[in-house]
């Protein structure tokens, strides 16, 4: 079982800046969400044999303090896990980027303008990486920390388009759960957040 989580709020989340690529830190909010992550999975008993994350800071610094309970060797980085590449976009206050790019986040099937990855390509590289994290920890507990445009694009990829992107947000240090079956992924659950006191909310399909 993965347990995909979004990392905790950023400096840029907090000012409404799109960061796409750019190693952007976490706010004092985002250290205080991944550490009550951290102690929710210490209270739950939910014990990790296997850390990944993107290489970015506000990813890997989630990581390590979701983790910091545990007798964790190592973090796995891996750029495969990054959020979507922006291009021009990065760095822009999402109002102004609205205004002139109103579908930058949901832009399906059509020629990618300003230098951005593709959601296709996206897509791709979540589908690849998590498939061979997948195969390496072979149905061991496994967390992974990526981006929340990174893993809405794999939810809508993994359900054709029931959920995921254009349909809803994926919160700071929430967790997402995947199944492994030998051959592909499937999701269990979407966008949980015990340690928030929020609602979850699971998908079955």
């Amino acid at each position: 079982m993965i347990y995909l989580v979004r990392h905790g709020e950023s400096e840029w989340n907090a000012l409404g800046r799109l960061q796409g690529q750019m190693d952007i830190g976490l706010s004092e909010e985002g250290r205080k969400q991944a550490a009550l992550l951290g102690a929710y999975f210490k209270q739950e008993g939910i014990s990790f044999e296997y850390v990944f994350s993107s290489d970015l800071d506000r990813a890997f610094q989630t990581a390590k303090l979701a983790t910091a309970w545990l007798p964790v060797e190592s973090i796995t980085a891996s750029r495969l896990l990054r959020e979507r590449f922006y291009g021009e976009l990065q760095g822009q206050l999402l109002t102004e980027i609205l205004e002139h790019v109103p579908n930058y986040a949901d832009n399906f099937g059509v020629p990618m303008t300003h230098g951005m990855e593709s959601i296709e390509e996206m897509q791709e590289r979540m589908v690849e990486v998590l498939s061979s994290i997948s195969k390496e920890t072979n149905g061991a507990l496994a967390l992974v920390v990526a981006h929340g445009g990174a893993i809405n694009a794999l939810i809508h990829k993994l359900t054709n388009g029931q959920a995921g992107t254009g349909r809803g947000k994926i919160d700071n240090t929430s967790i997402t759960r995947l199944s492994w079956d030998g051959e592909k992924l499937a999701i269990v659950s979407v966008n949980e957040t015990p340690h928030l006191n929020h609602v979850k909310d699971t998908f079955e399909g």
